[in-house]
């Protein structure tokens, strides 16, 4: 024996074996979810030497037109406004698409809550 070991001493490694394999567990989970947090329809988007970033905004709208279109007979689109948007941007927004080429352009509404109030 030499002189500073002793029988019962404390090694001061790091196991770090649990560590990696939490790490690991965590970017296979990310790599499995990340696909699936993409906003709007797959689309194959048009291929160029240098793209400008995407901005990620919290307040971004997504509008994905796929090839659908094209075949569609309809072409219907509606439109799912906010109610505390003003009727102008949403016009603005209905007369962009019908420009755009679709036929018909329609709003989602809802029934009001509660008791019924009016004549019969």
């Amino acid at each position: 024996m030499q002189a500073g070991e002793g029988v019962g001493e404390v090694k001061a490694e790091i196991n770090v074996t649990p560590l990696v394999d939490v790490c690991l567990v965590l970017l296979i989970i990310f790599m499995v979810v990340t696909p699936m947090l993409q906003k709007g329809r797959p689309v194959q988007l048009p291929v160029t030497e240098y793209p400008d970033k995407k901005p990620d905004e919290e307040g971004q709208l997504l509008v994905s037109i796929d090839q659908e279109f094209q075949r569609s007979r309809s072409k219907q689109v509606v439109i799912k406004g906010d109610r505390r948007l003003t009727f102008g941007d949403v016009k603005d927004v209905m007369i962009m698409l019908n420009k755009a080429g679709f036929e018909t352009v329609g709003l989602l509404t809802e029934r009001p809550q509660g008791p019924k109030t009016g004549l019969l």
